[in-house]
């Protein structure tokens, strides 16, 4: 079978007939072709299917480890681990693995892409196994273990072969699309920190697990037959190996060095938005407050940079679409004025819901841009999910270095007169401090850009050779 364009938004796969009988007909042309209609891209039922299907994954399954700062704030001043400094490595592994492991997961997509299917429900097991064990933990180690590593593990093995279905049925709205998915952490984290509060509050960690892996069941396992790819199972197109050219790029190792830098930075705000309230004399309830208001602006924020990412400003950039780079400049330099000039001098509610908002609107619409930097590397959709997956692994290293960083530079005093409250003052800096770095390498690569074309142009008026 192959597969050909035709006119509108929809595919034509082009099959040999079934019956094998030869015909006047056949014998006149070399082969014989059946046309089937694939489903329209950028739109239809089946693809806003996939897409809700795809929400309610990213809303719950990722959406769960993003809110362990409310586990992190209870276990760190409840038995049996109560003053660990070390807590954090959990919530870094969850949250990480699924980063770190995405050039291996995308391997496994393109050479068992036939599996998509089984390859998500597969995932989806491994990571109910892994919180509903964190229940029976009966000591620290094996909590990292199960929900640390296989969680994260589950996650890992889930995203990829969505993220692969959805370039296949989003194009023009491909930002868009994945802007939408993000956003679902979004809303789930607008409602998610209070129901985990009031559970750990009432019940404990082991019956707040033990709920929580019910839910994640009810709510996504009857979703997920909806995630189907949009080329039947049985297409047998040449489909084209994985292309990593984009490594023989310097504008991939500007994008890598960015998002490696902003993943270092990116997490501690959400780590210790909890923490770092009670630190001021607030109750726990207002450092839920603060995920909530953090998801609100996340949600708008990536739904927002998605958007833009896929328009074309006619008369501004020559109808192309916006230059990615000048948004990935915006999300990291105004993520770190927030860091630095926000959040090291608040000792309010209003200016820490503030600090919140800004912050999770910049930072949170970051991840989005993947996919317009995979694009403008190569429009080769042979080239989309290795790229974002590269994206993906820098910001998982960045991370990774999440828990030990952050047990390094967290001092034991609070000091409400000193900047960061004593306690926060090296991980606001440091956090800051990479986003700002993550803000330069762009400049630099602008600045790079621009002389090399100077020179390049002052090379032809003068007959040198370039």
């Amino acid at each position: 079978m192959r597969l050909r364009s035709s006119q509108g938004r929809k595919d034509i796969i082009e099959a040999p007939p079934s019956s094998p009988e030869p015909s006047l007909e056949s014998a006149e042309q070399d082969v014989e072709k059946v046309e089937i209609q694939l489903p329209p891209v950028d739109g239809g039922a089946a693809a806003w299917k996939f897409l809700f299907a795809a929400f309610m994954v990213e809303a719950f399954l990722f959406g769960f480890p993003l809110q362990f700062g409310v586990f992190q704030s209870y276990w760190s001043t409840h038995a049996p681990y109560a003053g660990r400094t070390d807590i954090s490595y959990i919530g870094t592994l969850e949250t990480s693995l699924y980063f770190l492991g995405g050039p291996f997961a995308t391997y496994l997509v393109h050479r068992y892409r036939r599996w998509q299917r089984e390859t998500i429900w597969t995932g989806f097991a491994i990571s109910i196994v892994g919180i509903g064990a964190a229940s029976w933990a009966p000591d620290f180690g094996t909590l990292v273990a199960t929900q640390g590593i296989i969680f994260g593990l589950g996650v890992l093995v889930i995203y990829y072969p969505i993220f692969n279905m959805m370039n296949e049925w989003f194009v023009e709205r491909r930002g868009l699309a994945f802007g939408v998915i993000c956003a679902a952490t979004g809303v789930s984290g607008m409602f998610l920190p209070f129901v985990l509060q009031i559970l750990l509050d009432r019940y404990g960690p082991v019956t707040t697990l033990r709920i929580s892996t019910i839910g994640l069941i009810v709510l996504i396992g009857p979703v997920l037959p909806l995630l189907k790819p949009r080329f039947p199972k049985d297409f047998h197109e040449e489909v084209p190996k994985a292309d990593f050219s984009f490594f023989k790029m310097p504008l991939f190792y500007c994008f890598a060095l960015a998002g490696l830098l902003q993943g270092m930075g990116y997490y501690f705000p959400g780590f210790f938005a909890v923490s770092y309230a009670e630190s001021l004399g607030m109750n726990s309830t207002i450092g839920a407050l603060q995920l909530v208001v953090s998801a609100f602006g996340q949600l708008t924020g990536q739904i927002v940079f998605g958007y833009v990412s896929d328009l074309r400003l006619p008369g501004i950039w020559m109808d192309q679409r916006v230059p990615v780079e000048i948004l990935v400049f915006i999300s990291s330099f105004i993520s770190g004025i927030a860091v630095l000039a926000l959040w090291g001098t608040t000792r309010s509610l209003g200016m820490l819901i503030a600090f919140d908002i800004i912050f999770a609107f910049f930072a949170g619409g970051f991840v989005v841009l993947w996919a317009r930097m995979s694009t403008t590397l190569s429009p080769n959709p042979a080239l989309a999910l290795p790229a974002l997956s590269t994206f993906a692994c820098m910001k998982g290293v960045g991370n990774l270095l999440t828990g030990p960083v952050s047990a390094a530079l967290l001092t034991p005093d609070v000091r409400k007169n000193l900047y960061g409250i004593g306690r926060y003052e090296n991980i606001i800096a440091y956090s800051g401090a990479c986003m700002m770095a993550s803000a330069t390498v762009m400049v630099v690569w602008y600045v790079f850009r621009k002389l090399g074309k100077r020179l390049e142009r002052k090379g032809e008026f003068c007959g040198c050779p370039k």
